[in-house]
């Protein structure tokens, strides 16, 4: 689904109700991938131009706190005997460039 509005767009990217082990797949997929990008943002930054990297390092680090409380979640859901209902959205904003 997309929602357009002057200013920004929302792309639902995730929407619907999952099994612990689906809803696993699902998340540890998009944080590991977002982890993956910051990984190749260092090495980008750091080895080919010496620019500082501290943003991409500090994200890494939220994400895997990220990854590890949606993991507790996920157990607790599967020991429970419930599903996941997941929605995720991302808004998209354009801005004007400063230089």
């Amino acid at each position: 689904m997309l929602q357009t509005t002057k200013k920004e767009t929302i792309i639902k990217l995730v929407e619907g109700t999952y099994t612990p082990a689906e809803a696993a797949d699902i998340l540890f997929s998009l944080i590991g991938d977002k982890i993956k990008f910051h990984n190749l943002q260092i090495l980008s930054l750091q080895e080919r131009f010496g620019i500082d990297s501290s943003h991409s390092e500090q994200r890494i680090k939220e994400l895997k706190k990220v990854k590890l409380q949606a993991k507790d979640l996920i157990l607790q859901a599967r020991d429970a005997g419930y599903t996941i209902q997941i929605e995720g959205d991302i808004k998209i904003k354009f801005l004007n460039q400063h230089k």
